[in-house]
């Protein structure tokens, strides 16, 4: 006993002469200090420089860690507000478990949390035999707790509960397994400094605790010959204030800067996720929600700070929610959302767009509760791939939370879920990895993408023995002549009949998957591949980067794919890499005015006038150059734009 007690003061103590020689006064730091480089705050030119890089186009699913110290208590996510919310369901859950807030707080949470049961690197072996191609770690929840060895937030996973840099392990087993890593920030100024903080300063208003204090009201002080000696619970709670409306003009906004700051520094993420939305017009729970004039700063800081790496992807993601949709937050600038959709990728949370987005977006979904809650139920593996391939038909990315247990394991229902969307990707891979949507997305019961010259149909709750794919009638523009459909996971070739109501094509009775226990995903979900003779690169497929071009989809008129890359800006490049004796570039004419250089190689073989009469038509999918014949071997073409405004469909190789 007196040794545990003797341990115990010389750990705080260490705790203390950490807290205290760092001389960072945490709540007055000074503004950060955006990274030089070619990457300035400036929309416009952001949504110019930037492309998302291929490494994560190609992925399309994520693996995500959404863990911490809530996860401690398992009664589900937003655990360290509701704990502090009188007569709410955590709240009587924290009574039962814990204690009441006023002598069990959350600081005791985090302090208490174990993670004894965790084991990264067979999670992250399993992350991978389920198909994910890119992982993502808690960095900072809501709750202001960093799990990482933070510069300047003292209370973190180093000093206080699991005493281990929680993102550096993840960050080291993602490495080993070449798996791009991210952190997640969840603790923005609205959601943090003006939501979960300020519920922590009051009492009970009934019961024996009437009046008395909550934890966060205590006082550096107060921690005197206690477990958190040296420690600031304002630190951690917030110091007082009131509801926070105005988040980004506190202290805590450039505290969360200076902390992203490190996180990005330390551990080289290859994508940073933010719980929040990019713009400022956005309110929930009574709070002006969005970090609005931080997040160009955010966003040109990590830019350029992986510009300058020596080692890892120098291409990186930011994602950040509220870019249009159901919750758009650039209401009150709405000139800057189709740069803000340029420059970076929009997140979704549960929502998968509703049509083929221009550009690329992620949508986030769990397994169970965001955080572990006793008794909940799971989401199926037909579901998981139902909103993957959902994802994917409409340009989109998918990240899974696994939920986890407090301690760090896994329920062993989970596990299997995995292994089921794993073993369901292993055979369908060409649907999912490096593909591009198709000219439309589908519908509930057929889903639809393409790769390498091949149209996917993916089948949801198939039960018949024919299907009907309306999709690809005879009429259509993208679709040359069909040479063969074969069911991909077994490599039968199937008949099939084709006219303009579709191409029907005759499969016979399911066949169950071996090694998927999920019924519904074994012998429901099913994918078609579909060859046809009009093979041609579209705009947007794999290999093509792009200075200050833009997009647009869905354009019903005839387009290849249905869409079209454009340029208004002289100097705007679109460029690829190609195979072929001569290319040709496809794009509609009558639509726009200017005139675009073709250079191929590196030197000038041709330009391309766009002259729109008054009145004139537009006429689609047009051969508006054609090359001489080239050397054997591998090219790049480059468009430029020389003035006006300019476009391209596509390219057909020879």
């Amino acid at each position: 006993m007196q040794g545990t007690i003797i341990a115990a003061i010389l750990l705080s103590i260490q705790v203390a002469a950490k807290s205290d020689t760092t001389g960072i006064d945490i709540w007055n730091m000074p503004p950060l200090e955006i990274e030089s480089g070619e990457y300035s705050t400036d929309w416009n030119d952001i949504s110019r420089l930037y492309n998302v890089p291929s490494w994560w186009r190609e992925a399309k699913f994520g693996a995500w860690s959404h863990w911490d110290p809530q996860s401690a208590a398992e009664d589900g996510d937003w655990y360290a507000r509701g704990m502090y919310m009188e007569g709410s369901q955590q709240y009587r859950y924290h009574l039962e478990h814990f204690g009441h807030p006023s002598e069990y707080g959350y600081k005791e949470l985090c302090s208490d949390w174990k993670t004894d049961l965790w084991d990264p690197d067979d999670l992250m072996q399993l992350y991978i035999r389920m198909g994910a191609r890119y992982f993502v770690a808690m960095g900072s929840h809501h709750d202001n707790f960093d799990c990482w060895d933070s510069e300047y937030q003292p209370w973190n996973s180093v000093n206080v509960g699991p005493r281990q840099d929680i993102v550096g392990i993840w960050a080291e087993v993602a490495h080993k397994y070449d798996m791009p890593f991210g952190i997640g920030f969840h603790n923005t100024p609205a959601r943090t400094w003006g939501q979960f903080m300020p519920v922590r300063y009051k009492s009970d208003r009934r019961g024996d605790k009437a009046g008395v204090p909550y934890d966060a009201m205590l006082t550096r002080q107060d921690g005197q010959g206690q477990w958190w000696e040296g420690l600031d619970p304002a630190d951690l709670y917030g110091p007082v204030h009131e509801n926070g409306r105005n988040s980004l003009d506190s202290p805590f906004a450039n505290q969360f800067m200076w902390r992203v700051d490190d996180a990005i520094r330390k551990y080289s993420p290859d994508m940073i996720y933010f719980d929040e939305h990019a713009g400022d017009s956005q309110e929930d729970l009574g709070i002006n929600m969005g970090l609005g004039r931080l997040t160009p700063q955010i966003v040109a800081n990590f830019y350029n700070i992986a510009a300058k790496r020596s080692e890892g992807n120098r291409q990186v993601v930011a994602t950040f929610k509220g870019v249009g949709g159901r919750y758009n937050s650039f209401q009150n600038s709405p000139e800057l959302l189709p740069l803000v959709d340029r420059s970076l990728v929009k997140s979704t949370e549960l929502y998968t767009e509703d049509s083929i987005m221009a550009f690329p977006f992620q949508t986030e979904v769990s397994l169970q509760d965001w955080h572990y809650k006793q008794g909940a139920s799971y989401r199926s593996a037909a579901e998981i791939i139902t909103r993957l391939m959902q994802n994917v038909s409409r340009n989109g990315c998918l990240l899974l939370n696994i939920t986890q247990h407090g301690r760090g394991n896994i329920d062993d229902e989970a596990r299997q879920i995995c292994l089921d969307i794993g073993r369901w990707i292993e055979i369908n891979k060409d649907a999912v990895y490096g593909s591009r949507p198709f000219d439309v997305w589908g519908n509930e019961h057929v889903i639809y993408s393409r790769q390498g010259g091949n149209i996917y149909a993916v089948l949801v709750d198939w039960e018949g023995e024919s299907v009907m794919l309306d999709a690809l009638s005879a009429d259509n523009a993208s679709v040359g002549r069909i040479t063969s459909v074969e069911m991909v996971e077994s490599g039968q070739k199937l008949a099939f009949t084709r006219n303009t109501n579709g191409l029907k094509v005759e499969i016979g009775h399911p066949v169950p998957t071996p090694d998927i226990t999920d019924k519904e995903l074994a012998s429901g979900f099913k994918v078609l591949r579909i060859s046809h003779d009009r093979l041609w690169f579209n705009d947007d497929d794999p290999g093509v980067s792009t200075y200050g071009w833009n997009r647009r989809c869905n354009t019903g008129r005839g387009d290849f794919n249905n869409d079209i890359s454009f340029s208004d800006q002289p100097g705007d490049r679109w460029k690829t890499g190609f195979t072929g004796r001569r290319v040709s570039i496809i794009a509609p004419t009558g639509e726009f005015t200017g005139l675009m250089q073709v250079e191929i190689d590196g030197k000038i073989r041709g330009t391309v006038s766009f002259n729109q009469s008054p009145g004139a038509t537009v006429s689609v999918r047009q051969k508006v150059f054609k090359s001489r014949r080239l050397k054997r071997g591998p090219h790049t073409i480059e468009l430029v734009n020389l003035k006006g405004t300019v476009s391209v469909d596509a390219l057909l190789f020879e």
